[in-house]
């Protein structure tokens, strides 16, 4: 069960490090304070793995920071998985194992090894689209938190909204050490996913048909998981990355966000600052925080920053994401989006779908919110230093951060007075 419980973290960002860092020369404002943010949590607390202790003294001082700006945070505690590739690696462990029980006897072993692989199959896309499955029943879970702080509208309330960045970082797996090689991967995940559903295929048939050259042949799609095996079980012997840009920059900017809506209040929308945990490992923060508050939230509008300061990337917005099932960003959003992007054409914004991986803004999207999600990618579609370990401080890009956050702040004040409730 999620409880909401306030607990003491520390206060506002160190003086800066002696090592060399971006800066914002002569600025105090939002974007500087936000960097400020990036590099504590990037360097002074440092790698933030989902549900260890560095990810909790992430949350510990954006509650501090929030308290500072007497915000009155809380923090939803939650359960969660350890590790985003784990359940990949048992689905293809389990199918690998039918593979073995099939033969053992006769029909009763071939119905067996059917109904495990279509399990793995089918557990493996709920997992994928953030849905319970029994991949996860297996799996062990820890604790996570997720902190949050309510701003309320200058004047009378006519919306809600959820402006959300994610504290953890992902660990560095080989897979995502060049563009080449997760291009591979994607192939690989493709491979693994029609690897499965042939040997369902082949598995019912040979159930039916008791015919031996079945599983002969289904030797061919088992021998082709191997590679997905080695691939997903690598990652959980890596180190987790600093996660300077995914995401310090963008659960940074909701809490350099949070100061200015204090100071300069939306006149008519309320707004939910969340820095949210375990967004690594399945968005199970973004759901725990949005399955707590369904009723409040279920006509607000979500604004999910992700990765938003890598050098030469953004402000870019999201127009659709996910693997296997499509989430697509909310039109009226946008429209909006694209509007701030013609008019202030010097902040340099773009829109980009992003067709292999996930953010919290799916988890909206899911939920039925109007959601917008801010990915940094490049041009050519790649995100600077994506789960690597020189997604460091010193490569994080000050201008980008701050063309975002005005980007990002413009957007709020064109909701505040554009849009109308979700629900109207």
């Amino acid at each position: 069960m999620n409880t909401d419980r306030t607990d003491a973290g520390p206060g506002g960002p160190q003086e800066e490090s002696e090592q060399r860092q971006p800066t914002l020369a002569g600025d105090r404002g939002p974007a500087a304070r936000c960097l400020e943010h990036v590099r504590y949590l990037s360097v002074d607390i440092g790698p933030r793995g989902s549900t260890t202790a560095n990810e909790a003294a992430a949350a510990a001082y954006a509650w501090g920071v929030l308290d500072k700006l007497d915000l009155s945070p809380r923090m939803q505690r939650f359960k969660s998985a350890t590790s985003q590739w784990r359940p990949f690696a048992l689905a293809i462990a389990l199918a690998l194992l039918a593979v073995a029980v099939y033969p053992l006897a006769g029909r009763a072993t071939a119905i067996l090894a059917t109904l495990v692989v279509a399990t793995a199959l089918v557990s493996a896309y709920l997992e994928l689209n953030f849905t319970t499955n029994p991949l996860r029943w297996l799996l062990p879970k820890r604790p996570s938190q997720n902190v949050w702080a309510v701003i309320p509208a200058a004047g009378t309330p006519a919306r809600r909204l959820v402006l959300m960045g994610h504290l953890d970082s992902h660990r560095t797996p080989f897979v995502f050490r060049s563009p080449l090689h997760l291009k591979v991967f994607q192939v690989l995940v493709a491979v693994a996913f029609a690897s499965m559903a042939a040997l369902v295929l082949l598995y019912i048939a040979g159930s039916i048909t008791e015919n031996n050259v079945i599983y002969l042949i289904s030797l061919a799609p088992a021998v082709l998981l191997i590679p997905d095996l080695i691939m997903t079980i690598q990652p959980d012997a890596t180190p987790y990355t600093p996660g300077a840009n995914d995401n310090a920059s963008g659960a940074a900017l909701v809490l350099s966000m949070a100061e200015r809506l204090k100071e300069e209040p939306l006149a008519s929308t309320e707004v939910w600052v969340v820095n949210n945990g375990c967004e690594e490992v399945g968005c199970y923060g973004a759901a725990a925080f949005l399955r707590e508050h369904r009723e409040k939230l279920k006509e607000a509008y979500l604004i999910a920053l992700d990765s938003v300061a890598g050098p030469g990337s953004g402000p870019c917005y999201i127009a659709r994401e996910g693997m296997t099932r499509l989430y697509r960003s909310d039109p009226g959003l946008m429209a909006l989006a694209d509007q701030i992007a013609a008019d202030r054409p010097e902040l340099g914004a773009y829109s980009k779908a992003m067709p292999f991986g996930f953010t919290d803004g799916a988890i909206g999207i899911k939920n039925g919110m109007p959601t917008l999600t801010f990915v940094n990618l490049r041009p050519d579609s790649v995100l600077p230093y994506w789960h690597r370990p020189d997604d460091v401080f010193e490569n994080v890009d000050a201008d980008v951060l701050a063309r975002t956050e005005a980007f990002v702040w413009e957007l709020l004040q064109r909701i505040d007075s554009n849009l109308p409730p979700p629900d109207a």
